[in-house]
């Protein structure tokens, strides 16, 4: 399989994509004091309007439980969203890059991954602060958390190599994952709970892989690893076996013309 070999070579050498997210992140944030800690910031602040509102028309009893709820999922999410959204124009931003050097592709997509993953580890501390403030205790199923996120970070790896393939051959994807990103939000239980909808609607969540995706980096953090989490964890493997059976297919017959595209 030259798909998972070539994948593998890139991964085991990082020396390209480390470079150039270094080289992304300097010059996006080279004017800014803070430099990436203000998407945390940013964070904050939609965590603290969403948490506002909970509170004024809610008026709850474990609001401290449902803030760190919350945070964990919007951290999250935002590293998944901004990842897929990013995809989209990963060939088109390194159009120049391609045409003076043969560089294989992949490393791009790696880079996509670990810039957004060095921006999302910065929300960590956060997290750490918020579960000590909770009411939940240090337990060892809290490793399946990094578990869990793994097999996120496997199946976006695959993913946005998905997109970014045909992100280069039909320009409307990108509209089609931004309004599809969107709509996700609002369909998976990020500023909702599962518990508040109807058992019906809580069946139709399994086709949502966002869902899966935070609910295996948030249960074992919220002391909550029971038959959903590995639910979510069979349909994660399955979701990434599937999308690299595709992605098989892609490479196979694209990927090598994919820069006639751009």
């Amino acid at each position: 399989m030259n798909y998972l070999r070539e994948f593998l070579k890139c991964i085991n050498k990082p020396e390209i994509w480390i470079f150039y997210s270094h080289k992304r992140i300097a010059l996006k944030y080279r004017d800014t004091i803070l430099g990436p800690f203000w998407n945390v910031i940013n964070s904050i602040f939609l965590i603290s309007v969403l948490s506002l509102s909970y509170f004024l028309f809610l008026n709850p009893d474990d609001f401290k439980n449902f803030i760190y709820r919350l945070s964990i999922s919007i951290f999250l999410w935002l590293f998944i969203s901004t990842i897929l959204r990013e995809s989209t124009s990963t060939l088109k931003n390194k159009l120049e890059i391609l045409s003076e050097k043969k560089i294989d592709i992949k490393n791009f997509v790696c880079e996509n991954i670990y810039t957004n993953f060095i921006i999302f580890i910065h929300s960590l501390p956060i997290v750490i602060i918020l579960f000590f403030i909770s009411d939940f205790k240090l337990q060892f199923n809290l490793i399946l958390s990094f578990v869990g996120l793994f097999l996120v970070i496997i199946n976006l790896l695959l993913i946005s190599y998905f997109i970014t393939i045909l992100s280069a051959m039909y320009k409307d994807i990108e509209k089609i994952v931004e309004n599809l990103v969107y709509a996700i939000f609002f369909a998976t239980p990020i500023i909702w709970s599962e518990n508040m909808v109807s058992e019906k609607i809580q069946n139709l969540l399994i086709f949502n892989p966002i869902y899966h995706f935070i609910v295996l980096f948030r249960d074992p953090l919220m002391n909550n690893v029971d038959g959903k989490f590995y639910e979510s964890f069979s349909i994660c493997l399955l979701l990434a076996l599937i999308v690299f059976i595709i992605n098989l297919k892609l490479f196979k017959y694209l990927e090598k013309r994919i820069v006639l595209y751009l």
